[in-house]
């Protein structure tokens, strides 16, 4: 089942002390959960050197808890302000006669670091101390655990971590593209009850989630819809190759020529059509102002955000929308006449993506290294992909992907989702050279869903 993903974990704390859990309990169950990880990772090594680097709050006193449950660590404590439950917890350590170390460590000397300084309510630069010394982590071999969330993430310098055990809930933060190098696999820690989450809008995608086209075995082609492409040659046809491997039935490009002689060449709309997908590459963008479009299903990319035409479909539930950042900027402009960066939207991609879907029906696709799919109030982010999809055609090969589903009658929002989970899904799969990968192996990819 997806993951539920919130802004932090206020909502999970506040049910938990409902049922009767008090904040000492909490952090016990966290510290167990984070040792028990430990143990699991550190049986890959003979002997293993296991370092605590500890702040004075919170995330710090998980950390103290953790390490009176793992009984064979070392900790270093850094400089900072301890809060009441930090003391607490490292009196409990201390009474056992664990001893807390001196000086700064020498990093490469051990085999497992975790860092438990700040968590999700930090809110300040960090200092040239730790920012130095996560250097320095950075430079070891050592297998790197965060804590909740790596400290001062969004920021130049953080600790960058393997894994990130995120305890209670999910936190949109560790879902941002700044975040996706830093944070490493992301596990869940259960703080001791199950969250209700019955009203929940936004969702983690996971491959368990993903839905295909399914033929029975006396079904023909057109029970599969008829796609039309307007593109260019090149994208056109890497849209059309995506779209037939994902299991349309019949793709047609409006194009002079493509390089494959699986898809069919038209000079316009000339069937019934399931669904359409514009914009790859195409220079002439009348076909939006087309009242043959009124009632098809639409994916609109590219080359589409450049049109004022396109506003005319933000307010239908059948329409979906796959900008980058610089097309979802110039989108923004068109829609709300703001002029906002690209480095402004990939620093905030959650709030400029709810801002987008709270005004118009349509469904928007927000590519990057964590695409979001979002429709009115509902959120979806993939997380499974990786840097192979960066490259030329990637696009255009889920825009078709989409479009084949829109034309096997699965509504726009499934369609989206599906689509997006499977593209990432293709690129996790590829075993060889990240750099090796194009969009015509990815194709060849889909195979293997």
């Amino acid at each position: 089942m997806m993951k539920v993903i919130f802004k932090d974990n206020s909502c999970y704390e506040k049910q938990l002390i409902e049922k009767g859990l008090d904040e000492f309990l909490m952090m016990e169950n966290a510290g167990i959960e984070l040792a028990n990880f430990i143990k699991k990772k550190s049986k890959k090594f003979k002997n293993a050197k296991i370092l605590f680097l500890l702040g004075g709050g919170g995330n710090g006193a998980d950390g103290l808890v953790a390490i009176r449950h793992l009984k064979k660590a070392y900790a270093y404590v850094m400089p900072y302000k301890k809060n009441t439950m930090f003391i607490k917890q490292e009196q409990i350590l201390k009474n056992t006669g664990f001893k807390f170390l001196k000086k700064e460590p020498k990093f490469k000397d051990f085999d497992i670091i975790v860092d438990c300084v700040f968590g999700s309510g930090l809110n300040k630069i960090l200092d040239e101390n730790l920012q130095r010394i996560f250097k320095k982590i950075a430079k070891s071999k050592a297998l790197k655990i965060a804590c909740d969330i790596p400290s001062g993430v969004g920021q130049k310098v953080c600790f960058k971590a393997d894994y990130t055990i995120c305890m209670g809930v999910l936190k949109e933060i560790l879902l941002e593209d700044f975040a996706k190098e830093f944070v490493g696999k992301i596990k869940y820690a259960n703080l001791g009850l199950k969250l209700k989450t019955k009203n929940s809008q936004s969702f983690l995608l996971e491959k368990k989630d993903l839905k295909l086209i399914t033929k029975k075995t006396n079904s023909n082609k057109g029970d599969f819809g008829h796609v039309y492409i307007f593109a260019s040659k090149s994208a056109g046809t890497l849209a059309g190759l995506g779209a037939l491997k994902f299991g349309a039935g019949l793709v047609s490009l409006v194009a002079k020529e493509s390089f494959s002689p699986l898809i069919m060449l038209k000079d316009d709309i000339e069937a019934k059509v399931s669904a359409v997908v514009i914009g790859m590459g195409l220079e002439d963008l009348s076909i939006l102002k087309d009242e043959r479009l009124k009632n098809t299903p639409l994916v609109l990319d590219a080359n589409c955000f450049q049109s004022a035409n396109l506003l005319s479909y933000l307010d239908r539930e059948d329409v979906v929308l796959t900008p980058h950042p610089k097309e979802f900027s110039m989108l923004l402009k068109l829609c709300f006449n703001e002029d906002i960066s690209v480095e402004e939207i990939q620093n905030k991609r959650f709030f400029y993506a709810r801002k987008f879907s709270s005004k118009f029906q349509c469904v928007l696709v927000l590519k990057g290294a964590n695409p979001i799919i979002t429709q009115n109030e509902k959120l979806f982010v993939v997380n499974c992909g990786n840097e192979a999809l960066a490259k030329g055609g990637s696009g255009d090969v889920l825009s078709g992907m989409i479009v084949a589903l829109l034309g096997a009658r699965f509504n726009a929002l499934e369609a989206a989702k599906n689509a997006v989970l499977a593209h990432a899904l293709v690129a996790k799969n590829y075993e060889k050279n990240k750099n090796s990968f194009d969009a015509l192996k990815l194709i060849k990819g889909l195979k293997c869903l």
